[in-house]
């Protein structure tokens, strides 16, 4: 749903934004998916869409304002006696998104798009181990949502037009009980699914195979921002041909992404890997360090606009 007052943002690049959004979660039998990047693949083919725009608009890139607000104090209870949402905010403000320079890698593309009752969209593998295991594989669903993605127009250290993908962050304000269950129900979902086996068919040399994938979560760290915050990560074995048992001359893959709360919102952030934040665990400390302060930006900016407000 377009946002009524982005009244300054192109029709085409909000159409590039719509569809982003729609394909993010689309399964392609392409070794890239099979690589563990369902989620962050789907946006980069979305993404593709949206850099053939980029190309017809003469150096359009988005603008943000906004003020960070404080965190609140570790403990603070910010439901209401009945779990009732306070009045006087609904809708998200761009304000509550990450701003650009805050992320620590350059971008001068910013799209961006506002929703009503979008599910809250974490990692869809994830959500199909939930399933198989008999857990809710239904998300809960948003009242409001606002996202953004972070492009640079050509990729570092290469000569051609590359659209280079830097930042997803999604926002969603939820009923107030439903955002404080969200990472209880994600704690149970991630005991349950430390190791998942999966099986698909997929395209490799020579034609179609069918293969094996084990996935495994962690919580690399917890309670770093805002009222709740995890950082998951996935790591994705090697995928095996079914039929041979021989592995395809594929790496191993590791997908971070950050989940943060502040009262009634959450936002969930998923950064490229150029950012450092999937390095091998004997090169993390730094990844590491960044991810977390990214988490805090986050979550001041989503203080103001939280209820209650910070």
């Amino acid at each position: 749903m377009r946002d009524d007052h982005d009244v300054d943002q192109p029709t085409d690049l909000a159409f590039a934004e719509r569809m982003r959004r729609d394909l993010r979660d689309v399964r392609w039998l392409e070794p890239a998916e099979i690589r563990a990047r369902a989620r962050r693949r789907s946006r980069r083919t979305a993404m593709a869409a949206a850099t053939a725009v980029l190309a017809v608009l003469s150096g359009f890139a988005v603008a943000a304002g906004g003020r960070a607000g404080h965190l609140a104090p570790p403990g603070d209870q910010r439901l209401s006696s009945n779990g009732a949402e306070p009045a006087g905010r609904a809708e998200i403000p761009q304000e509550a998104l990450l701003d650009p320079t805050e992320v620590g890698v350059p971008s001068d593309v910013r799209l961006g798009d506002s929703g009503l009752q979008e599910p809250v969209r974490i990692d869809p593998l994830l959500q199909s181990c939930a399933g198989e295991r008999g857990l809710a594989a239904e998300p809960p669903v948003s009242r409001y949502s606002r996202s953004q993605t972070l492009l640079q127009r050509a990729a570092p250290d290469k000569d051609q037009p590359g659209g280079f993908w830097v930042l997803t962050q999604d926002v969603y304000r939820l009923p107030p009980r439903a955002a404080t269950r969200l990472f209880v129900d994600l704690a149970a979902t991630m005991a349950a699914c430390d190791t998942w086996h999966e099986s698909r068919p997929m395209q490799w040399v020579g034609g179609p195979v069918t293969v094996s994938v084990t996935h495994t979560w962690r919580a690399a760290s917890a309670n770093f921002a805002g009222d709740q915050a995890v950082v998951l990560q996935r790591t994705s074995s090697t995928p095996v041909d079914v039929a041979t048992g021989k592995p395809l001359d594929l790496q191993p893959s590791t997908e971070t992404l950050l989940l943060v709360r502040v009262g009634d919102l959450v936002t969930v952030i998923v950064p490229a890997s150029g950012l450092g934040f999937d390095l091998p665990a004997a090169d993390r400390r730094a990844g590491d360090t960044e991810l977390l302060e990214l988490g805090r930006a986050a979550a001041r900016r989503m203080c103001l606009a939280a209820n209650p407000a910070c």
